[in-house]
Order: structure tokens, then sequence, then C-alpha cells
């Protein structure tokens, strides 16, 4: 399998719009879009999502233009681009517009969109993380890091201009690059557990790459700082956007020179697991695994079925029903 065809099995990488950029600046074509009634608004409020929950998991609610009357003038619709049917725009709607969308939509609510994405089509889990991603940007630099002055929202959402004629700074979306590697060594894999982190929860190790570092040097470094292994191959495997707040996650493995690992500041806890001590450690109960939409979760799901562990989602669903099948008392 290819790095495209693995990046595009994480979530919130299935957004197959045609981002438009040569129309972002077209504000006749701009207009008219946000009057057609088969262009649809993607709200946010504080950088939630509107959702509703049905039988198939979590939904979406996207808006006509006739269902927000007033978008906000100050943070202007933020063109996302067309799926092959219409065109998506992201919309930051006030609190008054909330309620009014609430009283509208009964079932809907403005959710936290990394727990609600876990069961949501990967589509739309896709478009509300771009929305998401621009939404958190637009509102973190409304005001220019130069001279302080506000800036305004260009090229539909995508480019920002200080008002200050004198400085007349440009600045686009910025995302935070970030390494995540399952270490392994033979047929084990290390797993450790942040000290801030709910009691049992494992996950693979992660950090943010430094300024003139690249991926893999990254790589080596944060995992000697976290947990002080030495590691002699290293192999790029797949990405995914994170929009909480603006990462974008480098998956790697990475081979360890043995199996020895100490702890850190960051990490408390470091286990080695074969497949089945894994595995027995899942339905004891004793470790639980990132979430399932998580670039982690990917990465210790095919190292899991490559040694013949099978399908890891599968382990997570048997582990959550004898959790609730057993009586607390």
């Amino acid at each position: 399998m290819d790095h495209l065809s693995r990046s595009r099995r994480n979530r919130f990488t299935a957004v197959r719009l045609n981002r438009e950029t040569e129309l972002r600046d077209d504000t006749q074509w701009v207009s008219e879009t946000l009057i057609n009634p088969a262009t649809r608004l993607v709200p946010l409020w504080r950088s939630r999502s509107l959702l509703k929950r049905s039988e198939e998991g979590a939904l979406a609610v996207y808006l006509s233009p006739t269902e927000l009357l007033e978008p906000d003038r100050i943070q202007p619709p933020t063109l996302l681009g067309n799926d092959g049917k219409r065109e998506y725009f992201a919309v930051s709607v006030t609190d008054n517009q909330k309620d009014a969308i609430l009283e509208k939509f009964p079932e809907a609510g403005f959710t936290d969109l990394r727990r609600a994405s876990i069961d949501m089509a990967a589509k739309h889990a896709g478009i509300l993380a771009y929305a998401k991603a621009l939404h958190y940007w637009q509102h973190r630099h409304a005001f220019c890091g130069v001279c302080g002055e506000p800036n305004l929202l260009r090229s539909s959402g995508h480019r920002m201009l200080c008002s200050n004629e004198e400085c007349a700074r440009e600045s686009y979306p910025r995302i935070d690059p970030a390494i995540i590697v399952l270490v392994t060594h033979k047929n084990y894999c290390l797993l450790g557990r942040n000290a801030k982190w709910p009691a049992k929860q494992f996950s693979t190790l992660a950090g943010f790459v430094e300024p003139g570092e690249s991926l893999e040097d990254a790589v080596i470094r944060e995992v000697y700082e976290e947990v002080q292994v030495q590691l002699e191959d290293i192999r790029y495997v797949s990405s995914q956007p994170w929009p909480f707040p603006a990462s974008a996650m480098c998956g790697f493995y990475a081979e360890s020179v043995d199996r020895n690992s100490g702890v850190s500041d960051e990490v408390e806890e470091t286990r080695w697991f074969t497949v089945e001590s894994l595995t027995q450690a899942v339905m004891d109960n004793e470790v639980r695994l990132p979430p399932t939409v998580a670039i982690a979760f990917r990465l210790l799901a095919d190292w899991f079925r490559k040694n013949g562990g099978g399908d890891l989602e599968e382990l997570v669903r048997r582990q959550r029903a004898a959790n609730v099948s057993t009586p607390t008392c």
C-alpha cells in the first residue's frame, strides 16, 4: 500500500473537495454562490460543530443560505470547496445565531468534533475538520503580529491582511507539524502513558517538530527525550490533519536497538507488548488504547494485524462490551 492510500484511511483525510483556489478572490462569484439555494453552510460556534445523532452515528448538519440570514460581517463565510454537487462555506455564528439554529434544529447540538467523529461518515468528518481548522486560525489571528492592528479576512477566508496600510502584512493559515511514532523491537511494540492522561491510557510517542529539524530528526529526538530509547531505523507511514487545535501529524514506525526504555516528565510509564500480551492487557482492562480516530490507533492497528493479531478495532469493541456486561459492586 502506498503512502497516499495509507493516509486516506486516517480520519479527517477524506475531504474530496475541489478547493477552488482560483475562485477565492472572485468576489462576484462568491456573492452569487452564497445566495445559491444549493450551497451549504458549515456552522461553527466556539469551534464546535453542529451535529445530530442517528442510528448510523453522528451526522453533520449543514444550513442553506436562507437559514442563516446574517453571516458575521467581521468574519465572513469561508470558502471550503465543491464536492461535485455544491459549494461548502464555513460560517462563524454568534450566540444569538446559535440559539436560533438550535431552535430550528432541536435534535442537533454544537459538539466537540474529536469525540463525535468516531462514528461519523468519513467525508463529513473531513469537511468539518477542514472548517474547524480555518475557524481556529481566523479567531486566533484577529490582530496583526507585527503592529497589533486588526486583520482583515481576504481570499474567502484563506488570507489575512493587516488593516494598517503602512504595515499591510499578509498572513496565511498555519499548522504545527508533529511526529507520531510507534517504536518496535522485533515482535514487540512500545507504548507510553502520559502523566496527564486518565489511568490505564497508553499510546504511541509524539511531539512537535522544532525549527531547523527534519521529521526524522524529530522522531529520534522526541523518542530519546521521552523514553531514552535509541533508534536504528525510521520509516514514514502516513499523515493526518489534526485540528485540535492545528496540527499535521506525520506518522512513523521506528525500530529500536534494544528493549531498554525509561521515563520522563511527560511519560511516566512505558510498556513493551507483543500481540499476545497487548490482547490480554486490553481484555483485562489493564490498558486503554488511543481513540480509533487518531493516527496513533492506525499505526498500532496495522502493526497488530501484520503480527497476526487480527482486527484491533474488534478487540476494542470486545473490551467495551466486556466492561459494560461486568457488574460493578
